[in-house]
């Protein structure tokens, strides 16, 4: 189908894969590179990006959702794909036909996940501050471990949720939980112990009992001071017309934003808050020729820029450059750096480079 609106999300596959190749040759203690793609690839989506990832070195997948897994089986029939969120029990017999690990967490979900024959298991160990709860005592661990031991489910993993990776003091106390809930068992026993993520990797040794690591904002060049990753995303779209203002006039829903000088010029680009794009981008940069203008207001489908004079119908627009970006965004919407892509709909298309683009 042709397409008419200028706005595009601009992926770079060969970006992914490079990323990937350098975190496995800067951490290469691990067997199990779990790439994670949760929210169709950090809102990156497609299968391309997928294959991307598996073509840098993950030998496999994360999801959050028993969709987002049934999408990478059906694309990878041969790849191991864990669910990070603690799914359905309605869902369990299905994802033991297809060959999906799930999560579990506490012991009434080992009790449900242990009536499934040959359902592939990880267990989510609570360092303390976990979303899902889950064992914080040996004697926790040991009643929730050996329930699935005595049926049918295989135990192919545990693994720790790291919720403050960037900072040493509650990594470590959460390492000590895990070391101490998990002493009961021999951990090398288990084909899967990951204890790794993308925050801890730059900075914390890899455990000796670890055998895989979770990396995904990493993987999209994301949150990374110390690896020189390659950026692999940008958002792009253009001025479509330059509306003109005088002091005191006004544009936007409820006067969103009135001229302070005596003629000011605010460009018009396709994007708003029904593709994702929030709101509260209002008030922060963007890049039109290399230079920083402001966001005025976003609306549902269109976003306006405080410009100048030099401002033009036409003028390609960069509303999201690259990861430095990203953490510039997220200090002024207060959110987290992986957000604003994340929050991208399918009203935004999505451009592949490199790679396998299918």
């Amino acid at each position: 189908m042709q397409r008419y609106r200028p706005t595009k999300a601009v992926i770079d596959l060969d970006a992914i894969t490079s990323n990937v190749r350098q975190i496995i040759d800067a951490f290469p203690a691990f067997t199990y590179y779990q790439g994670v793609v949760k929210a169709d690839s950090y809102g990156l989506r497609g299968p391309g990006v997928m294959r991307a990832i598996l073509d840098g070195g993950c030998n496999s997948l994360c999801v959050s959702l028993v969709e987002e897994a049934l999408t990478a089986r059906a694309g990878f029939p041969d790849v191991p794909i864990l669910i990070l969120v603690p799914p359905p029990v309605e869902a369990l017999p299905l994802l033991s036909q297809q060959g999906i690990a799930v999560t579990v967490a506490t012991a009434e979900q080992a009790v449900a996940a242990a009536a499934v024959p040959g359902l592939k298991v990880h267990i989510r160990v609570n360092g303390g501050h976990d979303l899902f709860g889950g064992p914080t005592s040996p004697d926790e661990f040991a009643a929730l471990y050996h329930s699935l031991r005595r049926s049918t489910a295989v135990i192919e993993g545990v693994y720790l949720h790291n919720y403050d990776g960037r900072s040493e003091q509650p990594t470590m106390a959460e390492f000590d939980v895990f070391e101490a809930v998990t002493a009961g068992i021999d951990l090398a026993e288990i084909p899967v112990v990951s204890t790794s993520v993308s925050l801890t990797l730059p900075w914390l040794e890899p455990k000796p009992y670890a055998t895989a690591c979770r990396i995904g904002n990493i993987i999209y060049g994301i949150e990374n001071e110390t690896m020189n990753l390659k950026n692999c995303f940008q958002l792009l779209s253009q001025v479509t017309q330059v509306v003109t203002l005088r002091t005191g006039e006004s544009i936007g829903y409820c006067e969103a934003y009135t001229a302070l000088a005596d003629t000011e010029f605010i460009g018009v680009v396709p994007i708003g808050y029904g593709d994702g794009f929030a709101k509260n981008n209002a008030g922060r940069d963007v890049f039109v020729n290399g230079r920083r203008l402001k966001i005025a207001t976003v609306t549902m489908d269109i976003t306006l820029l405080v410009g100048d004079a030099d401002l033009r119908a036409g003028d390609e627009v960069v509303l999201i450059r690259d990861a430095a970006h990203l953490d510039e965004i997220a200090a002024h919407t207060g959110g987290v750096a992986e957000e604003s892509i994340s929050l991208l709909n399918e009203r935004v298309y999505r451009q592949y480079r490199g790679g396998n683009a299918s």
